[in-house]
């Protein structure tokens, strides 16, 4: 099984961190395209459903822009994402669909529903910590935990803009 984010939830997590990262500055599309390596077109449409959706406010005109609708310790990773990808969820048993003969439990019961808390656990992060975890990384002083893998591969960070 993978789990991956669809393009425009990708997106909408990288702009949200790029206004999260310069809160209570605020930030026009371009420099946002420009700091996330985002396309335009496709950003705005993110953007507005990000501020219909309460999590931006925006500003018309040339001086115009986002800010966040509400403190960055307030916004989880978990509402960003289920506003474009709709509910996050494992709600069903690993072996539904097959031969189940267990009432309230299987054998992998108890695994699964570790695996789902871990996941929700992992998605109530808030954008004040991984703006702070960005701003680390960017420092050069963010330590990743002995316990947590890093990427396989180094991807290249693109679209630094500061």
């Amino acid at each position: 099984m993978l789990l991956n984010l669809t393009r425009k939830a990708d997106y909408a997590v990288r702009a949200m961190l790029d206004v999260a990262v310069h809160h209570p500055e605020m930030r026009n599309t371009r420099q946002i395209s420009t700091g996330m390596d985002l396309p335009r077109n496709l950003l705005r449409q993110i953007l507005a459903a990000l501020v219909r959706h309460g999590f931006l406010h925006s500003a018309p005109g040339p001086a115009g822009g986002y800010t966040l609708a509400r403190p960055p310790g307030e916004i989880t990773l978990r509402e960003v994402m289920e506003v474009i990808e709709g509910p996050v969820a494992i709600d069903s048993c690993m072996l539904s669909g097959g031969p189940c003969d267990w009432e309230q439990a299987c054998p992998v019961h108890e695994i699964w529903v570790r695996a789902r808390t871990g996941l929700e656990t992992g998605l109530a992060t808030t954008f004040d910590h991984l703006a702070e975890v960005d701003r680390a990384i960017r420092a050069g002083t963010y330590r990743i935990p002995e316990d947590t893998p890093t990427h396989p591969t180094v991807p290249p960070r693109l679209g630094q803009d500061d």
